[in-house]
């Protein structure tokens, strides 16, 4: 797992203007909540493409690669019937 520095969801055009620095190397997906109403927007790598999440309260970014994703879906019992 990497860390970087870690419901009505809003389209990509209505992405708020301010930009954290990591952002020209994200592309923005969309804003999305957690259960509480906290907002974070969601990105994938340019290059890399995997998933980030940005907290908008704090400004902070999290990363989980797909490999950790897939690692995860499958302990939690993605492969059961």
């Amino acid at each position: 797992m990497i860390a970087i520095n870690e419901s009505p969801t809003t389209c990509v055009s209505e992405r708020r203007d301010s930009e954290g620095p990591l952002d020209h190397e994200l592309e923005f997906l969309w804003e999305d909540r957690d259960r509480t109403g906290t907002a974070y927007d969601l990105y994938v790598g340019r290059i890399s493409r995997n998933p980030v999440v940005r907290s908008v309260a704090t400004g902070k970014y999290f990363m989980l690669p797909w490999s950790k994703i897939i690692e995860l879906a499958v302990e939690h019992g993605l492969d059961k019937e």
